[in-house]
């Protein structure tokens, strides 16, 4: 998908970034559309910055009618990052996720769940669209699970029900995972472009020198190698969602690509079915990315289901 035309991205307004006390913390998020239009809150996944939902991609959907809330979730990026004596390494986490030990988790997703939550009520919004992807896509969840009201529609990109029994990664991408933490800003930003390189996978173009700018603004917003492992023990802790899922009346859509080689594609029938009605998109060749190519085909896809959803207070 070649770059917005100038004119509608110019056309779409853009404020920020700016800062929010939420749930006991700091958040920092930017906006793009009108606030009079309906609010759809993005959540980015495992340590990753809110700057990797592109801007075109919110300028594109903020076009279709909403008012587009992105952010840092807690310990990334420019919002609160945690400390601790010692904190989790990968070893732990392998420990968790093998014996399913009760390993020391410092925050959970459904604390995370919480931190959107006050952000919306920062920014004075009774309820909101919610479009997760990968760990935001299980933030989501859990966000519908204990805030039903605050939530209008729920589109989950590239996630799971939690189920230990799906599929694991394969090893390309376990080996992205559990890299070691880079030693200086070169070592950084080669791996993170190797990194999203192997999510993508093959079947769409990849654009390194756009993936290492990308980088860059990120190491430069502020790195925090020790929130990788705090967010996968957050993940593990909060296990299988599936029997709780089948509570949701909200409309809800599940996107996912087939070849996806983080979260498996298995894991996406598995929560279409868990939850009531929802829907099913599968992205063929998609990786654990949103290649540009794939835009058109989502943003209609997430602009069709907020259509035709009342606010959770009108439901």
């Amino acid at each position: 998908m070649p770059k917005l035309p100038r004119m509608l991205t110019d056309s779409v307004r853009h404020d920020g970034p700016k800062f929010a006390a939420a749930n006991g913390i700091t958040l920092c998020y930017d906006t793009f559309g009108s606030p009079s239009d309906a609010p759809l809150v993005l959540i980015m996944g495992l340590a990753t910055q809110m700057i990797v939902w592109d801007e075109d991609f919110c300028a594109l959907l903020a076009a279709r009618g909403h008012f587009v809330i992105r952010f840092d979730n807690r310990d990334v990026g420019c919002s609160t990052k945690f400390a601790e004596p010692k904190p989790p390494t990968m070893v732990d986490i392998l420990i968790t996720s093998i014996g399913r030990s009760n390993l020391r988790v410092r925050y959970t997703l459904l604390d995370m769940a919480k931190d959107t939550i006050g952000l919306l009520d920062a920014l004075g919004i009774a309820s909101a669209h919610v479009v997760g992807i990968s760990m935001g896509g299980a933030i989501g969840q859990e966000l519908a699970l204990a805030f039903p009201n605050r939530i209008r529609t729920l589109t989950s990109i590239m996630s799971s029900t939690g189920d230990p029994a799906l599929p694991p990664p394969t090893l390309g991408a376990l080996g992205a995972l559990f890299a070691p933490p880079a030693r200086n800003r070169e070592s950084y930003l080669r791996r993170y472009v190797k990194t999203w390189k192997t999510l993508t996978g093959d079947r769409f173009p990849f654009d390194p020198e756009r993936t290492r700018r990308q980088g860059e603004r990120a190491y430069e917003r502020g790195i925090n190698p020790a929130a990788a492992t705090r967010q996968m023990l957050a993940i593990l802790a909060s296990g299988n969602r599936r029997e709780a899922l089948r509570r949701l009346t909200l409309p809800t859509l599940v996107i996912h690509g087939t070849n996806d080689p983080l979260v498996r594609y298995a894991a996406a029938p598995d929560l279409a079915a868990a939850i009531p009605g929802a829907m099913l998109l599968p992205i063929e060749g998609m990786g654990h990315t949103l290649p540009r190519a794939t835009w058109p085909r989502i943003i209609e896809a997430i602009a069709t289901l907020t259509a035709g959803s009342p606010p959770a207070s009108e439901a």
